[in-house]
């Protein structure tokens, strides 16, 4: 029988033995330490240890609190991040009874959804977990980048000061609004960020005069300058980019394609459907192709995995583009008629009951879907022609003007 408990210090030997068994990676003994004690998001008051019957840890996995933009609403999230079962007791159902107890802290706090970042997908999709939308992650040449860009940032961009902090908080805070699922950055992690010792931050100005303490600042970029070796390629690694507006969005790019004497390429992640890549000129630079794909620019990146507990905590949480009255039927496990709701939607926010009508006019799906329709940016069309959903075509119509949302932008890894 396992049990659970919150972490203590005295677990920490045993906790690093865990995190190393099931992530391998170059990371030190002491960087694995600090993640537990001070992870930007919280430290050992958010690990929860699960115990074998002679009271030794034999798992582990943070649950944090996050609030995240969702419709333009701030939404109540439980992230959860560093899953992890000792090698010894693998196979025995302690990671779905950890992922368990997660899902009801969870849900006993208030939470709309939980959200991770997953290794694997199929054993949280077997949860009851949904996907997000995907990304681009572009590999563009810098020398591919139009000359009124450079221009424009040769204009407007300068380094960032200390008198810039304020300016980036509240530009993050704008885009955030205007995004879906962006975290909120509590203190620490904005320390955490500005203090990097390799980032390179980038501010843009407004095009009038510049006050002090970036009062007019537009935008910012970070990145970071990567190289192999000595003398090899110099690639620039884009962290962030935040814009206000399409000018400021163009001039930090124009700046970043400035270094081009320095930097071949810019690797930057942006949303499925960003066009970016149709203003550059041979955006693969100097890279070969093969017979079946001659241009690659980049890849397609995963997004996180959301799941609900609570459907009509989940519908009345996030916030909403149009007005209408539709009724939804959350088909369970096991075939089972499910749960009906009615969800009417007025001035951009939900109001969730019993279903008003009758289930054949109505968006049917299970709890991964409604997940990802309401909360992973998928359309409610694409849900039905992917076979995720049920609705009548006009029914899907009229949902996906009502719900549709920004699709997922890079967010803030926990």
């Amino acid at each position: 029988m396992t049990t659970f408990r919150r972490a203590k210090e005295s677990d920490l030997e045993r906790l690093v033995e865990i995190h190393l068994a099931a992530y391998p990676d170059p990371c030190s003994i002491d960087v694995r330490m600090r993640n537990f004690t001070h992870h930007p998001f919280g430290g050992l008051e958010r690990l929860v240890v699960v115990e074998d019957d002679a009271g030794r840890p034999v798992g582990h996995a943070f649950l944090f609190p996050l609030e995240a933009s969702f419709g333009g609403a701030k939404v109540k999230v439980g992230g959860i991040a560093s899953v992890a079962v000792a090698p010894e007791a693998r196979g025995r159902g302690i990671a779905t009874a950890l992922m368990r107890r997660l899902h009801a802290l969870s849900d006993r706090r208030g939470d709309a959804v939980t959200m991770l970042h997953p290794s694997r997908q199929g054993f949280y999709a077997r949860l009851g977990y949904a996907t997000t939308s995907s990304r681009k992650r572009l590999a563009i040449a810098t020398r591919s980048v139009p000359e009124p860009w450079r221009a424009l940032a040769r204009a407007r961009v300068r380094a960032a000061t200390g008198g810039d902090e304020r300016a980036l908080y509240r530009l993050h805070a704008r885009a955030a609004e205007r995004a879906t699922g962006w975290i909120a950055r509590p203190k620490r992690c904005w320390e955490l960020f500005i203090a990097r010792e390799r980032r390179i931050l980038l501010v843009c100005e407004g095009p009038r005069a510049r006050p002090a303490g970036g009062a007019s600042a537009t935008g910012y970029v970070a990145f970071t300058l990567a190289q192999e070796q000595l003398r090899a390629e110099t690639r620039l690694e884009v962290d962030e980019l935040v814009a206000d507006d399409d000018e400021a969005r163009r001039a930090l790019v124009g700046a970043l394609a400035a270094m081009r004497d320095q930097a071949t390429e810019i690797v930057l992640e942006v949303a499925e459907a960003d066009p970016l890549e149709r203003a550059l000129v041979d955006p693969d630079g100097r890279r070969f192709g093969t017979s079946g794909v001659e241009h690659a620019l980049g890849e397609i990146v995963g997004g996180p995995m959301v799941r609900i507990e609570d459907p009509s905590r989940a519908l009345a949480a996030r916030g909403y583009a149009g007005s209408g009255a539709f009724d939804v039927v959350v088909r369970e496990p096991g075939g089972d008629d499910g749960v009906a709701l009615g969800l009417c939607v007025r001035g951009g926010r939900a109001e969730v009951g019993p279903a008003r009508g009758r289930r054949r006019g109505a968006l049917q799906t299970t709890r991964a879907g409604l997940a990802a329709i309401f909360y992973g940016a998928l359309s409610v069309t694409d849900a039905v022609a992917l076979g995720m959903a049920e609705a009548p075509p006009e029914v899907a119509a009229r949902l996906d003007a009502v719900v549709k949302m920004p699709p997922l932008a890079p967010v803030d890894a926990f």
